[in-house]
């Protein structure tokens, strides 16, 4: 993320973990998760990636990237160990939050009202909140997403479904932007 001269944050309760240990834990479920996606191959949209065995190349490739800034990065306070819906930094402290396969992805595990809570800090932490995908696990649009959409219109939010050119779930190519107004 430095290298293109923008400052980021990383939040994610796995920082609580060494390099090492996450390391460990990638090793030991890469080649499960590979042999779930060839087991089901109609789950998945080869565009990005021409098949699994490309997928798990990127994956191996992304976390050597990422380990290689880790430990670093952590003393530098660029990944830090939180997790929403309870955020530490000051109002306004960013220009743009993303979340990644979390929020929406998992609709089953986490309420409508954690996904509203944490959307909601989201927001006071930055200027504009990005999610992707807007999927749950079993690959339908999340349940929560109208009840969200409608309560941050309310509260005067401008929010956006936008398609972007990354799918690997089938519809799985959509985000919700959030502005303030």
């Amino acid at each position: 993320g430095s290298k293109i001269g923008v400052k980021i944050t990383s939040v994610d309760p796995l920082y609580q973990f060494s390099g090492a240990e996450i390391k460990q834990r990638f090793n030991e479920v890469v080649d499960l998760i590979i042999d779930q996606i060839i087991a089901s191959p109609d789950n998945w949209v080869w565009q990005y990636y021409r098949d699994p065995q490309e997928l798990k190349v990127g994956r191996i490739k992304t976390m050597k990237t990422f380990l290689s800034d880790y430990d670093l990065g952590k003393q530098m306070g660029r990944y830090q160990s939180q997790k929403l819906p309870s955020l530490s930094f000051a109002d306004g402290a960013f220009d743009l939050a993303l979340c990644s396969h979390f929020l929406f992805l998992y609709s089953a595990q986490c309420s409508q009202e954690f996904h509203f809570a944490a959307i909601k800090e989201m927001l006071r932490v930055s200027r504009e909140v990005r999610i992707f995908p807007l999927l749950t696990l079993e690959q339908k649009v999340s349940p929560y997403l109208g009840f969200i959409q409608a309560e941050l219109s309310n509260l005067n939010y401008l929010t956006e479904i936008c398609t972007v050119p990354y799918e690997l779930q089938p519809g799985g190519n959509q985000m919700l932007v959030i502005k303030q107004r």
